[in-house]
């Protein structure tokens, strides 16, 4: 019997066994998917009256932004056509936001290392399990700013503004 014909009859003898062997679970499969276990929602208009700090957040996002996709890549034309409102910087957002626990059992929220004030404290006790048993994931997203709309009056896009402001969602997974 010559190598090639040992080969071929080793493939198929054991090519069963291998297909066996691929369809069984070797790896024990997890009943703990990584899911959300808490999710928040805040407005820093809710955590600060100083519009100076907010101003100077989003400043930072839009200088370190490189994809520069303002009015999120809509042309005017597309602006007339979808007959809404749309943000110059609604499209950028950051991950670099941080809750730094206190003495006094708060949380500071820091967004891009900039303090923009504590959480409400109706959410503490949240956040101080969740920060100590799950992955926190943060983001923070402009809203407000320079918009576009389609004014049908004059039949024109015309560009307007409006004080920032922040979304920031905390979930912990």
């Amino acid at each position: 019997m010559s190598l090639y014909d040992r080969l071929k009859t080793f493939v198929k003898n054991h090519s069963t066994q291998s297909i066996d062997f691929l369809s069984m679970n070797t790896i024990k499969k997890s009943s703990d998917v990584l899911s959300i276990q808490s999710k928040h929602y805040l407005q820093a208009s809710e955590l600060t009256a100083d519009q100076e700090t907010i101003n100077k957040i989003v400043k930072g996002m839009i200088k370190k932004d490189r994809t520069h996709r303002y009015y999120i890549g809509k042309k005017d034309i597309s602006i007339k056509e979808g007959n809404k409102e749309i943000y110059k910087y609604e499209s950028l957002c950051t991950h670099n936001v941080t809750l730094i626990p206190t003495s006094e059992g708060n949380f500071d929220l820091y967004i891009e290392g900039v303090l923009l004030g504590q959480i409400p404290e109706k959410f503490n006790l949240d956040v101080k399990h969740y920060l100590q048993t799950t992955i926190l994931m943060a983001f923070a997203y402009i809203k407000g700013g320079p918009y576009k709309y389609y004014d049908a009056a004059s039949q024109r896009v015309r560009e307007e503004d409006e004080p920032f402001d922040l979304s920031i969602y905390i979930q912990f997974s």
